[in-house]
């Protein structure tokens, strides 16, 4: 009995040991020594060269059967104003009275080619006037204007990678929604309406004013997070305002009585009203135009104060060029980079988004988890987000062995908002990693036209984006 006892003694120690031993192992096996440091990556107050932001500059097209329209010097006037964006006006007079023929949508197809192949983004008005006599040119029925944007969304939906939005809905004075005889309600959602269902729906539209957005969308409530991007009309139509900061009233595009006493969707507010009402809906949709008239309004420190609120991402490069003058005499005083900056070259920069990473932070428990959580700050100090969705990766390089580890991150870049930050959360199976010294870099691109968006950050290298931190890891 007593060997008995010793036996089972013996066995329950020998049992403990080995269990003992194999949690040693796994434990040796989890502890995996891991270090982490944060890379300095400085903001610079460089220009980013982006698509969807920033200036542009207007070329006009009037399309004929009898009139060749000229594309040789696209490339050469293009540098002359070398912009990301150009706003094409497509002059459709000739045919307020039948169909375009297909000598002028073989025109219109030619002038969007060429400036694709000039590597630009495009926002396109189409309008029967450029001298302020709509009433005269415009087509006498409205079913000459649908068929005119069925006609047009044909070729316009086969440039949907480089077409970026349309502005109005074709009529008005200079194609700007005012002095037409379809402006009034009915008419105007009509045409909106149809415009929307015909051209495709990864193409931005934009109206004239806020009234005209919630006469359209029949809502006094600007666009919601719920509902942006879903491809609905209500997602779709931003702003142009082409009378921006002229005047207390924007030149008409605002009213002097309160929206709370609106008696119907096309009553227009107050400027601080419709300001407040531009920044939700510019959260989710562009907003962009021409400042015009030398006036308080548009003096630099409170035109950077309307800019911002209105989320701007695109302004004319000329026009009116009294008042950009005025900006580059201006100089900017903030406590940031831009310091010492004139006031046109800091609004240039801060049209739409301008992208930064600015500080990360890793979390990695080797005793209790089985990942690691690698957290990612960017800060948009520019007035907007991007309205297209760019993809985010990070990629980890080990230095010793060069092996590559590619790890997309799950973020939409729309919802990155002016002048706010973002926290980026993606999650690292460092156990399968090699051991070694690795460099973080964070990269963003646009899978529309396949290309780099430029951070505003010191540092890069072309083949991986943005470096950040490094990550030793040893077993």
């Amino acid at each position: 009995m007593k060997k008995k006892f010793v036996f089972f003694l013996v066995s329950c120690l020998l049992l403990l040991l080995l269990a003992a031993g194999l949690f040693l192992s796994a434990l040796s096996r989890r502890r995996l020594p891991v270090n982490y440091w944060p890379l300095r990556n400085p903001v610079q107050n460089r220009t980013l060269e982006n698509p969807y932001r920033g200036w542009y500059h207007l070329y006009g097209y009037l399309l004929s059967d009898t009139e060749p329209v000229s594309m040789e010097d696209v490339s050469r006037i293009s540098g002359e104003y070398p912009y990301e964006i150009v706003l094409l006006e497509i002059n459709l007079k000739n045919y307020a009275d039948s169909d375009i023929s297909q000598d002028g949508l073989n025109q219109l197809t030619g002038i969007f080619s060429s400036w694709k192949e000039a590597g630009k983004q495009l926002i396109v008005r189409f309008l029967y006037d450029w001298d302020g006599r709509a009433v005269e040119t415009e087509p006498e029925s409205i079913s000459v204007i649908k068929r005119h944007m069925e006609q047009t969304a044909d070729c316009v939906n086969s440039f949907k990678d480089c077409i970026y939005l349309l502005q109005g809905i074709y009529v008005g004075n200079c194609g700007e929604m005012n002095n037409s005889a379809y402006m009034e309600e009915d008419s105007m959602r009509e045409l909106a309406d149809y415009l929307a269902s015909v051209i495709d729906p990864s193409v931005f539209l934009s109206v004239r004013t806020p009234a005209h957005w919630r006469t359209i969308n029949q809502t006094y409530e600007p666009l919601g997070a719920d509902s942006a991007f879903d491809g609905s009309p209500a997602a779709r139509f931003g702003l142009f305002n082409d009378g921006m900061l002229g005047s207390g009233n924007d030149l008409g595009t605002y009213g002097d009585v309160s929206l709370t006493l609106a008696e119907q969707y096309s009553d227009k507010g107050t400027r601080e009203e419709e300001l407040a009402f531009q920044n939700r809906l510019c959260s989710y949709v562009p907003n962009g135009g021409e400042v015009v008239l030398d006036n308080p309004y548009n003096d630099f420190s409170n035109a950077l104060a309307d800019l911002k609120q209105m989320r701007v991402s695109y302004l004319n490069c000329l026009y009116d060029g009294t008042v950009l003058d005025k900006w580059r005499f201006a100089v900017y005083q903030g406590n940031d980079c831009f310091y010492g900056t004139n006031g046109f070259d800091y609004i240039g920069s801060h049209l739409g988004y301008r992208y930064a990473l600015t500080a990360s932070e890793f979390e990695f428990r080797p005793l209790k988890d089985d990942a690691a959580v690698l957290r990612i700050t960017i800060e948009n100090s520019g007035f907007s987000a991007s309205l297209r969705m760019f993809s985010s990766e990070l990629t980890a390089v080990n230095q010793e062995t060069g092996n590559v580890y590619r790890i997309p991150i799950d973020a939409d870049s729309r919802c990155w908002s002016g002048s706010d930050s973002a926290t980026l959360s993606v999650s690292l199976n460092v156990r399968d990693w090699q051991t070694g010294n690795y460099v973080l870099y964070y990269s963003l691109k646009d899978p529309v036209l396949d290309r780099r968006i430029a951070l505003a950050n010191a540092l890069v290298t072309p083949d991986c984006g943005y470096p950040f931190a490094v990550i030793s890891l040893h077993k």
